[in-house]
């Protein structure tokens, strides 16, 4: 069975479509909407999982009121690499401390969706473990798979995924980021993977309502992006897209904006001396809950205490103490949700917030809150007027606006639609399932995109592998919390995501002892990069090892004697036959008493 997915930054969905009746499938139960799941994730201590309302039900009961207590704990070694000359590189680990909450019972993660706009991110420890960034979305896209498959009783392999229609202005990070989702749909378990930008998904669902030859402004408003899409649907044709473009601009940055008019009750204006101003750094560490934390470790934390005695605002400062402290900045952005939804029905919407020494009384005029989002409606404004021109299409060329997600509920969003359309043309989508159900018809139809050419990475080139022993070797792909070895159970705790998900070997680690120039043999049917996961105790590597080239990454392996790290290096190859030797071969010197892993990354072939 084929179905849609919409992984939003808010709320996920999924549905399938049998050609005649489209079939939204419940995923959380607690959650206002049945057929929608809050794209939230609890990771417990015991790396048990919440998901959706579940998730911030166990968050708000284990967490708020929370003190946490601070210790410097061991985080784990950079590997540091000096060239060397004659004997290969020289090798060290320089080990890393960091401050740890010890009191935590778990981690909340919201909006993993938006961190695929960062370069930068790769994943996060996670108490003793690392989750690289495609595991994370793996999560709710695995949990939906079987959702889906419980309620309809069959298997459910193919999947339309939904992006936006740019991740970045950057075409390279745009490209990770769909890889990323490429891979996490792979490891959720669906084997054949296409996408379809979300408005021209919802365009497909309008589209079959449409009797007519139209052209339609798709406005797709969500919690972290927004997608314009000018099309021409309805009639016998399939709908052509005249003109597309992804805005930076979600429902989070306006959230992030009423946060910004409330940092009065926590320092804002206020001197912290005679002639010191509240330190901005502090002020925007508060624009976000899930870095209000940062403020709690004992360093800020003693400034803030500090500050109490030496502010001219002191309850301010107790405030801002209890707010970093209490663990309760959650519980004010949803309250700080809560009244953004109701100025969408209402023209005053009052904002409560009570929590020790906070204590927040506003009442937000819808015109206050236009005021304070008035950077983002003119970006708003600016980015449809140009989507317009790329499609060459006059506003009053178009036929319809078709306004979903859950900010296109916002009134002065819809204002501004009418100024440059016409109240008449606009239409309210469905606004938290109308994507997921065009994937459904995208799914239907068959009309995916397939995957980029980044797809090939993950294909194996690996043929005919043979090792020179009698323990078993086996064809495998690299993943975080696997076992590193067929014959013991150690896992794999850190894995870097440049590596996370390809093609593998998987070793046995009895073999560590092997000195054989020739140990493991396979053949790549093209060529490709061959990576080693060498033990970082051998003080010199094997001969065999010295033509690869070190990489600035690492494995951990958990072992009974502690976490172990595992430098990598890298080769590439042709086609054809490639020979390692063993793990203790000719020129090894120290102790690699476990024995090393084997990744294969095709080179792409266009």
């Amino acid at each position: 069975m084929r179905v849609g997915v919409d992984f939003g930054t808010t709320n996920s969905s999924v549905a399938y479509f049998n050609g005649e009746t489209l079939f939204p499938v419940e995923l959380d139960c607690g959650n206002e909407n049945r057929h929608v799941l809050p794209s939230l994730i609890y990771i417990k201590r015991d790396h048990t999982l919440d998901l959706g309302s579940q998730a911030a039900a166990t968050y708000l009961d284990e967490e708020t009121g929370r003190r946490p207590i601070w210790e410097r704990r061991y985080m784990g070694a950079v590997e540091m690499i000096v060239g060397g000359a004659g004997s290969g590189p020289i090798q060290y680990l320089h080990d890393i401390y960091d401050l740890v909450d010890t009191a935590a019972n778990g981690r909340l993660l919201q909006s993993v969706k938006t961190v695929l706009r960062d370069p930068g991110y790769k994943g996060t420890v996670i108490f003793d473990r690392y989750y690289t960034v495609d595991e994370l979305i793996a999560i709710i896209l695995g949990a939906m798979k079987q959702r889906v498959e419980s309620q309809v009783g069959e298997s459910c392999d193919a999947v339309v995924l939904g992006r936006p229609v740019k991740f970045s202005d950057d075409p390279a990070i745009d490209q990770r980021a769909e890889e990323i989702l490429f891979k996490a749909a792979r490891f959720a378990g669906f084997r054949d993977v296409t996408f379809q930008m979300e408005p021209i998904a919802a365009a497909y669902l309008y589209h079959r309502t449409c009797a007519k030859r139209e052209i339609a402004f798709m406005f797709d408003f969500g919690g972290g992006t927004l997608d314009l899409t000018v099309a021409e649907v309805g009639g016998q044709k399939p709908p052509r897209v005249l003109g597309t473009r992804g805005v930076l601009v979600g429902g989070d940055d306006l959230d992030r904006r009423i946060m910004e008019s409330l940092l009065k009750y926590f320092g804002q204006g206020s001197k912290v001396a005679s002639d010191v101003d509240f330190p901005f750094y502090m002020l925007d560490l508060l624009k976000s809950w899930q870095t209000m934390p940062d403020l709690s470790r004992p360093s800020e934390l003693g400034k803030i205490r500090e500050f109490q005695l030496t502010s001219n605002h002191p309850r301010a400062m107790r405030a801002l103490e209890t707010l970093v402290s209490d663990n309760v900045g959650f519980s004010l952005f949803k309250t700080i949700e809560r009244a953004k939804v109701a100025l969408s029905d209402m023209l005053l919407a009052r904002l409560d917030f009570v929590h020790g020494y906070i204590d927040i009384h506003e009442r937000i005029l819808r015109k206050q809150f236009e005021q304070l989002v008035a950077q983002e409606l003119l970006k708003v404004r600016q980015e449809s007027w140009s989507v317009l021109q790329e499609a060459g299409v006059r506003p009053e060329q178009v036929n319809v606006v078709l306004r979903t997600g859950g900010s296109s509920l916002i009134p002065a969003f819809i204002d501004l639609l009418a100024e440059i359309f016409d109240y008449r043309k606009i239409r309210a989508m469905e606004p938290l399932t109308s994507v997921v159900g065009g994937m459904a018809v995208v799914a239907h139809e068959g009309s995916g995109r397939s995957p980029g050419i980044y797809a090939q990475y993950y294909e194996s080139p690996i043929r005919r592998a043979q090792v020179a022993g009698p323990h078993r070797y086996r064809k495998s792909r690299l993943r975080t919390f696997r076992e590193a070895y067929t014959d013991r159970p150690y896992k794999i705790m850190r894995l870097p995501l440049a590596l996370s998900g390809l093609p593998s070997i998987q070793t046995a680690d009895l073999d560590y002892a092997s000195r054989r120039r020739a140990h493991l043999r396979f053949e790549l049917d093209r060529p490709a990069t061959v990576y080693i996961a060498y033990l970082a105790s051998a003080k010199r590597l094997p001969n065999w090892l010295h033509t690869f080239h070190p990489e600035p990454l690492h494995v951990e392996i958990d072992h009974p004697g502690g976490r172990m790290m595992f430098p990598v290096y890298s080769r590439e190859f042709p086609a054809g036959q490639v020979t390692l030797g063993g793990n203790q071969a000719e020129g090894v010197q120290g102790a690699a008493f476990m024995n090393y892993l084997v990744a294969v990354k095709p080179i792409l072939q266009p």
